[in-house]
């Protein structure tokens, strides 16, 4: 789908109210003449041929316009058969006059029209998806990855071959330029979970995240980058995070090296909905006071919760595989693994102590 900026000036609408009106007219008249032309074949069939019921003639009347010629229901006598000359005679002028009005339709864009109103009625409906502007080699990625998520994924790119790829995998797609407010809107920004801009260029993506800031403020960002100077250029411009692939790949490949354990560990969660998470808590005493208790068999962080406590970060050292005897102190840091709801579920349980909350992708964010 390609959308065109049109502002609807009161002569622009008043240009397609016209428009509208003429295109009524021009395919009702000619489908309302051929309707009329086969309740009067009927019943000129019924009157002439006594034989016919009304089932027959209508038949008869049908098969005579079409020329399909599958023979006569009942022999016709002279009156029968006038009446098929006329039937023939208005056919022909009145079908010509439908497949021409119908063309005319066609060359003006009135069916692509149609189609394209079709198909922004079907995405004005999508709720809290999420957007990816790119379907290259990483927007593709990037997509597969969340199909494994019940979540709604529009496509926008500007090569049609692109989109009609994306939506052959199953997910909706807008042809057009994604730095142009008019798409974004047609793309539901203001109703989206969050955008990923991964286009090819650096400057590409900081218009697509300066475009959607300003249609949608409160919408989360993630955007890609060549450059440490893109990185910091996107995130003035409102993305939430950045990504750069030569420095992900690079961490990557470290962490392979220095810790291949962890990392199969961690490939083995990005194929699931659990995800290590890390909790920096308060250093203010006051809030801690509030805690139910000060271990975390007090605090019952794992009963009420059903995260997994892995370590506690202090600065006495870290305490991994921590008992319920362990201490939390102001300044902390706990490490857990849990689902989507039960990580909130334990952000919720630790309540005002909570001051940063970080999910873990790479194994070397343990060691920061």
């Amino acid at each position: 789908m390609l959308f065109h900026s049109w502002r609807h000036t009161p002569s622009s609408k008043r240009f397609l109210r016209k428009r509208r009106r003429w295109e009524q007219q021009v395919w009702q008249g000619p489908l309302g003449a051929l309707g009329i032309l086969v309740l009067a074949g009927a019943v000129a069939y019924r009157l002439a041929e006594p034989s016919y019921g009304w089932s027959d003639a209508f038949w008869m009347a049908i098969i005579t316009l079409t020329t399909v010629g599958y023979g006569e229901v009942h022999p016709l006598g002279s009156g029968g058969r006038l009446v098929t000359v006329l039937l023939l005679l208005g056919g022909i002028f009145i079908v010509q006059l439908v497949i021409q009005s119908f063309l005319q339709l066609s060359n003006t864009g009135y069916f692509r029209r149609l189609r394209l109103h079709r198909e922004q009625a079907m995405l004005d409906e999508i709720r809290d998806h999420v957007i990816i502007c790119g379907y290259g080699r990483m927007g593709q990625e990037v997509a597969s990855c969340m199909a494994r998520e019940d979540v709604p994924l529009l496509v926008i790119d500007q090569q049609a071959q692109r989109t009609a790829q994306a939506m052959e995998h199953g997910f909706y797609g807008i042809t057009g330029d994604a730095s142009l407010d008019d798409v974004l809107r047609k793309a539901g920004v203001e109703r989206a979970r969050s955008l990923v801009a991964v286009l090819g260029t650096d400057a590409d993506n900081v218009y697509v995240v300066l475009s959607a800031k300003a249609l949608a403020p409160r919408i989360q960002m993630i955007a890609r980058a060549e450059s440490q100077e893109a990185a910091s250029k996107l995130r003035r411009a409102g993305a939430n995070d950045v990504v750069s692939p030569f420095i992900a790949g690079g961490r990557a490949l470290a962490s392979k090296a220095l810790y291949p354990e962890a990392v199969s560990f961690m490939e083995v969660l990005a194929g699931t909905k659990y995800q290590i998470e890390r909790i920096q808590l308060t250093t203010s005493q006051e809030k801690f006071s509030k805690l139910p208790g000060q271990s975390l068999a007090e605090i019952q962080l794992g009963n009420r919760s059903g995260v997994l406590v892995l370590a506690i970060s202090s600065s006495l050292g870290v305490q991994v595989n921590p008992g319920g005897n362990a201490v939390l102190h102001p300044g902390d840091q706990l490490i857990l693994l849990g689902s989507p709801r039960q990580r909130r579920a334990a952000e919720t349980v630790l309540g005002l102590v909570t001051a940063r909350v970080e999910v873990l992708e790479d194994p070397m964010d343990l060691q920061s």
